[in-house]
């Protein structure tokens, strides 16, 4: 750049601030306000700057972790655990909540609450032909208009019903 510009270019930055059209993020007053932390004043401190700081000295130790026998029985159970939940309820449960005799009073008043729903399994979405059904016939493929060729009129069932006469006769 050559040296003669310099001037030129200072006197501009000078006469900016004087320009009302200026975004505020293009306002070199604004720009050394935020540079210089004067933006700042108002604001309120940022909580948490009255405690003492942290001491990462009173963070626990990573805990021990279990040995492979320890780690494998959870697993056995868990693994119970989701296949008891797989399988269907049997119509008659033996441990399932019964609701104790309704309290006197008119409307009778239940003693407990209703006893939970029944769940049962969903059945299986069939993804794909079942095993051994015979396959389903392909459709017959649609005929292929030729390369250029306009498109063919939509059917009439697809077309707008005829407007209705408006003249009375």
């Amino acid at each position: 750049m050559p040296a003669k510009a310099l001037p030129g270019l200072a006197l501009l930055a000078l006469l900016l601030p004087g320009c009302g059209a200026l975004p505020e993020r293009g306002n070199p007053l604004s720009l050394w306000r935020d540079a210089t932390g004067a933006s700042l004043d108002g604001r309120l401190p940022p909580p948490g700057l009255d405690q003492p700081t942290p001491n990462l000295a009173s963070v626990p130790p990573v805990p021990n972790r279990p040995d492979l026998a320890t780690r494998n029985a959870i697993l056995r159970g868990l693994e119970g655990t989701r296949d008891a939940a797989a399988a269907p309820l049997p119509e008659g449960r033996d441990d399932a909540p019964r609701a104790a005799a309704a309290s006197p009073g008119n409307p009778p008043i239940p003693a407990g609450p209703p006893p939970p729903p029944r769940l049962v399994r969903a059945p299986g979405v069939p993804w794909g032909p079942a095993r051994g059904a015979a396959p389903e016939p392909a459709l017959p493929p649609l005929p292929q208009p030729e390369p250029g060729a306009p498109p063919p009129p939509p059917t009439p069932e697809l077309l707008a019903p005829p407007p209705p006469n408006l003249r009375g006769g």
